[in-house]
């Protein structure tokens, strides 16, 4: 809850119980001096009523002192109802801690139950089912991410017997057939290496798994050249991208000094990179645009990566980002990874203090990587 939240809800129960107390006590006050008023009215008869039968017009000391008691009793009966309603005022109070006591008490036991209080208390009703709702919706997310996480190791566990099975079985061949042809014999070899570069890439996958779950990611900025650093990144996707024909056409001043964790951020463009080669339009130039944007005060270090390809709905494109999330079709295709890549990158640049963001239209996907920069 908020301060101001706080202050609202502190300020209205104040003037809830300040004043209820107040009323109660002019209410009290009022009815005492009414019947103050009555007894000052009928006291003579009173009197004579008590000295003349009660007392029989014997106890004349007796009657002085009961006399000389009355307005001490009558002072001392104002002050028990006045202490009395102080101490009502002060139990309601408590009453609206108790409730709040039991609402929290609730909200950790009774699952989707609305928090219901008093109506002094709706301003803190109001935020415990905000903070009940978001709970629950991250409970779900977790849940959602756990189960996407187990169908993931049940699909790679699955895709890994598949390149297992054809290497045991070339190496068989190879194995067994001693003579045969040396054509032969490289295309097998050839295509035993390709099927144990998948199951590396597989058994990494489920290392990203758990890395994904176990480690924090620090941060430790060093001054370095962000082209130079793009440059070195893009040259170590060239097989990748001749292998489908694709271009990568990097757009950067000749130097630009940054303030980041390089081995980091070579995670963050590795992963967004891949992820753009991977869907890219074969044929295609897929573009990495690098400057520096100032917003506001805050100078800010903007990689872009841009490709033509299968466009992304809004619908996954607003949980791409998502750990364990892929599209459907992913885990048909040979390049459909755990789904952690962009997870990843995001926790990173947000690390840095940065984002990543995605816009996908009219066949154009792009994602732009966010770093914030210190002077230099």
């Amino acid at each position: 809850m908020s301060s101001t939240y706080a202050n609202d809800q502190t300020k209205t129960l104040r003037r809830s119980i300040l004043w209820r107390t107040i009323l109660n006590a002019v209410l009290f006050t009022a009815v005492y001096a009414a019947a103050v008023f009555l007894v000052e009215l009928f006291k003579p008869a009173l009197s004579n009523f008590v000295f003349y039968t009660v007392l029989d017009g014997v106890g004349y000391t007796l009657y002085n002192l009961l006399s000389s008691l009355y307005y001490l009793v009558a002072a001392g009966v104002y002050l028990i109802g006045m202490i009395l309603v102080i101490r009502a005022g002060i139990n309601r109070a408590l009453r609206y801690f108790d409730a709040l006591f039991e609402a929290v008490e609730g909200m950790l036991v009774e699952e989707g139950s609305p928090i219901d209080l008093p109506a002094e208390l709706s301003s803190t009703a109001l935020a415990l089912n905000g903070i009940q709702a978001e709970r629950e919706r991250s409970e779900r997310a977790a849940k959602a991410a756990e189960q996407r996480k187990n169908e993931l190791v049940v699909y790679l566990a699955h895709d890994i017997k598949t390149p297992l099975t054809s290497i045991i079985g070339y190496l068989t061949l190879l194995s067994e057939s001693p003579d045969m042809p040396i054509e032969t014999r490289a295309r097998y070899a050839n295509i035993t290496l390709e099927k144990s570069y998948r199951l590396e890439e597989l058994i990494e996958e489920f290392f990203e798994i758990t890395r994904y779950n176990l480690q924090t990611i620090p941060v430790e900025r060093s001054r370095f050249d962000v082209t130079l650093f793009c440059q070195q990144v893009i040259d170590e996707f060239y097989p990748q991208a001749s292998s489908r024909s694709l271009e990568i056409k990097l757009e950067a001043p000749d130097e630009l000094p940054t303030f980041a964790d390089a081995n980091r951020l070579s995670r963050v463009f590795n992963n967004v990179l891949k992820n753009a080669l991977s869907y890219a339009d074969e044929g295609s130039v897929v573009e990495v645009h690098v400057g520096e944007s100032v917003i506001g005060t805050v100078n800010w270090l903007k990689i872009m990566v841009v490709n033509r390809g299968r466009e992304i709905t809004p619908e996954h494109l607003d949980r791409i980002f998502e750990k364990f999330y892929r599209g459907d079709d992913a885990r048909t295709t040979a390049s459909g990874g755990a789904g952690l890549g962009l997870a990843i990158a995001r926790e990173i640049a947000r690390a840095h203090g940065g984002d990543i963001t995605a816009a996908s239209e009219n066949g154009m996907t792009s994602f732009a990587i966010w770093i914030p920069q210190a002077g230099f």
